[in-house]
């Protein structure tokens, strides 16, 4: 009989409080730039509450451009109107991560071009081999052109290359994703300033995984509990190459194991609860079940009703900080649920996950998604639950 080895991927756990100096859940979510779907989870509630309404990206757009050439995205006359004015995402569609060419833009300027090693040969940009590239001769290549760099002026070498790769020796061009916040007081409509391209404006789509009066089972949780002592502290997954688990409190350096038997469902468990839910699979664990036999993780407490929404286009860091930071402020004023839930998924396909650290497609996906459990407790603890594949370079 085959074997296969099981594919690798990670999972990373941290806690802290909102509160916290040291805390890090702005740069979590500010450094992962390219989102394409966010659910929410709100146990005890039968729907969404205004408060938290108002801020969720139902009426946001972003942008499908057809054939964009990327020597467009290298003009100073773009720079200034677009980058230096506002928050500018974009990111090649259609295109995947591991065989064919990808482009990406960041609101920090840098220019993105994860390219085959044909196309970099034609290109003739300088750039580095990918580090997920495990042949003896690199087939795939990294090249970033800082935009916003003083250097990048008319007369400059690096400008006059990058204008003459794009222009003279190979003209790419890709089916591009904008997603757009100018700066206040400026705004200019894409398909204005790119009356010669098809852009097309499209609204981000929402959808009711979950709206529920009924009783529901959900996980009991503590949030100074990630792990019992049971597996040794260490958040375990079978399938997994590389697992940490950061339990340390970084208000006071204290474990987060508890004494005694196993008062509360841990963060992994939780997590694959959640991810069930999301999928809008059934978790009664009812041996009859057709499609499931999963239930909700033990211990677990009764709810009266729950509200899982999901939005899904392209969604910008900056709308997430802020669907975070009033789920945040819900839960500690009114005290209405012991939890709630904000989960956030990456594009498969990006050159990128987190900062500017390279993303890739390995045998397990191009997963790249983080959790954040919010608790109401004064100082607004959470849990920051991360989850990628095998070829993410994350820190």
């Amino acid at each position: 009989m085959a074997k296969f080895d099981c594919p690798s991927c990670k999972l990373i756990v941290e806690k802290s409080m909102f509160n916290n100096p040291k805390s890090r859940h702005e740069y979590h979510v500010r450094d992962h730039h390219f989102n394409f779907a966010v659910d929410i989870f709100l146990p005890g509630c039968a729907k969404l509450p205004s408060d938290l309404q108002d801020v969720c990206p139902d009426n946001d757009v972003y942008w499908h451009i057809k054939q964009l050439p990327v020597l467009e995205l290298v003009q100073l006359d773009f720079i200034q109107k677009f980058l230096r004015r506002g928050d500018f995402y974009a990111l090649s569609s259609g295109t995947r991560i591991d065989t064919d060419n990808v482009v990406a833009l960041l609101p920090n300027g840098e220019l993105i071009l994860s390219v085959t090693k044909d196309t970099y040969e034609e290109l003739g940009l300088e750039g580095k081999p990918s580090k997920y590239d495990q042949r003896r001769k690199p087939t795939r290549y990294i090249v970033e052109v800082p935009l916003l760099n003083k250097s990048y002026q008319k007369g400059k070498s690096g400008y006059e290359r990058v204008q003459w790769c794009l222009k003279d020796r190979l003209n790419l061009t890709f089916d591009i994703l904008v997603a757009w916040k100018p700066a206040e007081g400026h705004h200019i409509e894409l398909d204005t300033y790119w009356s010669n391209y098809t852009c097309n404006k499209i609204v981000v789509n929402k959808q009711t995984v979950l709206q529920t009066t009924s009783a529901l089972s959900v996980p009991s949780i503590n949030s100074c509990y990630l792990a019992s002592k049971t597996v040794k502290g260490q958040i375990q997954a079978d399938n997994a190459q590389s697992v940490r688990e950061r339990c340390q409190d970084r208000t006071n350096g204290a474990s987060s194991d508890s004494d005694g038997g196993k008062e509360w469902c841990e963060a992994e468990e939780m997590f694959e609860w959640l991810g069930a839910i999301s999928c809008g699979v059934s978790c009664t664990g009812k041996p009859d079940a057709f499609i499931s036999t999963f239930s909700c993780p033990e211990p677990s407490l009764q709810v009266s009703g729950a509200v899982c929404h999901r939005w899904t286009g392209f969604i910008t860091p900056g709308r997430i900080k802020e669907m975070l930071s009033r789920l945040r402020h819900y839960l500690t004023s009114t005290n209405s649920a012991d939890w709630a839930a904000i989960t956030v998924h990456g594009f498969a396909d990006s050159p990128l996950s987190w900062h500017k650290h390279e993303h890739g497609y390995s045998t397990c996906g191009g997963e790249n998604l983080y959790t954040f459990v919010v608790f109401p407790e004064d100082g607004g603890k959470y849990w920051y639950i991360m989850a990628t594949g095998g070829n993410d370079d994350i820190s």
